[in-house]
């Protein structure tokens, strides 16, 4: 499968190189266009880097690996390149203030992923995963999945059941079980 990610960082980084050993075609991006290139190399697969909107058009899957607060900013900068695109949305509402972590107040009294859903428009067919795991622990649990050793459970939301049927093979080939959590509503 084509898998696009936007945001090469801590999370970014690790998941697509996951996706790439599994075989799929991975399209690293990232504000800063050498982040993405690192992070290709660093992928033991098929993967490339480029620029956000690039890797937009490349994916069928789109993983919007940003910060939770960035989201519809960078949202903003797709202007509606991920209409009709299944989103893989694992940020969870958290943002830095003055060096330490905090949680951010979701808006409207929604879940993280429904405000998510929001910002994106319904044109967008969101999924809600790989958000329970801290960046590191995803790649170990990850590679010893993938080698046959125990595989973590990673859970799963999203109110539109195929584009949840097709995360689930990226889920599984990451190295994990998919467990299916429910609609957006019921989202971690």
């Amino acid at each position: 499968m084509r898998v696009g990610i936007v945001g090469s960082g801590r999370l970014g980084s690790p998941l697509g190189r996951l996706l790439a050993v599994a075989g799929h075609d991975v399209f690293f991006s990232d504000a800063d266009p050498a982040r993405a290139a690192a992070a290709a190399r660093a992928a033991d697969g098929q993967a490339r880097g480029g620029e956000p909107a690039q890797a937009a058009r490349f994916g069928e899957v789109v993983i919007m690996a940003v910060g939770w607060e960035a989201f519809p900013t960078v949202v903003g900068e797709l202007d509606g390149m991920l209409a009709g695109k299944i989103v893989v949305d694992p940020s969870n509402p958290i943002g830095e203030r003055d060096g330490a972590a905090v949680v951010v107040a979701v808006p409207d009294g929604l879940t993280s992923p429904q405000y998510q859903q929001h910002v994106l428009g319904d044109q967008v067919r969101l999924v809600r995963t790989f958000n329970t795991k801290y960046p590191n622990e995803l790649l170990e649990l990850g590679i010893a999945g993938q080698r046959g050793g125990a595989r973590a459970d990673m859970p799963y939301w999203g109110d539109d059941d195929e584009a949840k049927k097709a995360v689930v093979p990226l889920i599984e080939d990451a190295g994990f079980t998919a467990i299916d959590g429910g609609g957006l509503s019921e989202a971690l």
